[in-house]
């Protein structure tokens, strides 16, 4: 083929992923100077030619189809194995719900509207996928092919429809964690605030709803760690084949655009954006979940424990509690100083010493 320069990036892009995925079949075929070459021209000239792409496409195809499979057959060996991790998850989200409805914390509305974005995210995709599969299906000539996409469609949106339930939990537990941070805000900003009322019982009240925060806090995190060895590896090998998808659509988009094809890229363009979008969700919620914990941590560890011991009961307990740490230390010592014998030259020594 001629070279491409007026499309210098995308060949470009197309060329190092070609060097990037199949470097040792060409140094086994001595090609090592037109790699050489090839990436020189890259990074240098801003141009190079694009030859072969078909053939190593194919290739990329069935490496690609191997490593999914691979992946598919981890993530539901890994679904398999972590059923109890999955119900001790649960479990624990329910207790933090049980626990935030009866201390009057729990806000209905951001709990529906959650639930309500949950589902809009999947009914969309859902519909998207559909649309999608629907067009290839009436564009497709043959019967062959109709039937293929029919059955490619029913398998693509069960697994698109599993991979979318992990979402929900970890969605769920950022929400709990939310309304938790909110929770002990408010608390915390009225204990502050109660040091003008003067009110020990008032106090008392909030320490005790602060505690119970805690307590809740603790809960949530053992739900977490539920979900990391639930959903650990599923969540990683998912990424895995994600971006493999994600990789391989970009190189035939690219492909199919220098060779002027817009119709076939228009059509690997679709499921590279559900892809992209899917990816996208994991890690924004993820990386809620991540900074919701965070936030309840660093809160926890600011807040000031001067404030709780100005109640004078409180304060007392702490004190007898320190006292009395430091009676039993005194006896410790006292016990391990070992006893002190006279010895033949001092015999007229008749005293030990404790």
């Amino acid at each position: 083929m001629e070279p491409l320069e007026q499309w210098f990036v995308l060949s470009g892009y197309v060329r190092f992923h070609q060097w990037l995925g199949f470097q040792p079949y060409r140094l086994d075929g001595g090609h090592f100077c037109g790699v050489v070459a090839n990436l020189s021209l890259i990074i240098y000239r801003r141009h190079c030619i694009l030859y072969h792409c078909e053939s190593i496409g194919m290739i990329v195809d069935v490496i690609k189809l191997l490593t999914i499979l691979l992946a598919n057959l981890i993530i539901y060996g890994e679904l398999f194995r972590t059923v109890g991790n999955v119900c001790n998850l649960w479990k624990a989200l329910y207790r933090a719900h049980r626990t935030l409805e009866s201390q009057g914390m729990l806000d209905r509305r951001q709990l529906a509207r959650t639930i309500r974005l949950y589902w809009l995210f999947v009914i969309g995709s859902f519909a998207y996928l559909v649309v999608n599969e629907l067009y290839s299906y009436f564009s497709a000539r043959l019967m062959q092919t109709k039937r293929f996409y029919m059955y490619f469609f029913g398998l693509q949106y069960l697994l698109h429809v599993k991979l979318q339930q992990l979402i929900y939990p970890t969605l769920m537990l950022e929400f709990y964690l939310q309304m938790t941070h909110t929770a002990l805000d408010h608390h915390v900003e009225l204990l502050q605030c109660s040091e003008r009322l003067g009110s020990t019982r008032y106090l008392e009240f909030l320490a005790g709803k602060i505690n119970i925060l805690k307590r809740l806090h603790s809960e949530l995190f053992q739900a977490s760690v539920e979900l990391n060895e639930a959903f650990g590896w599923t969540y990683l090998s998912i990424y895995w084949k994600c971006y493999i998808h994600v990789l391989s659509n970009s190189y035939w988009v690219v492909f199919w655009i220098l060779k002027d094809q817009i119709y076939h890229a228009a059509r690997i363009i679709n499921p590279l954006l559900i892809r992209t979008l899917f990816i996208a969700v994991m890690f924004c919620v993820n990386s809620r979940v991540k900074n919701a914990s965070d936030r309840i941590r660093h809160r926890l560890h600011r807040i000031d424990l001067g404030i709780q011991t100005t109640s004078k009961p409180l304060f007392t307990m702490i004190f007898f509690t320190v006292g009395a740490y430091i009676t039993i230390f005194i006896q410790q010592v006292l016990a391990q100083v070992p006893e002190v014998e006279c010895s033949k030259f001092e015999a007229h020594c008749g005293m030990k010493l404790w």
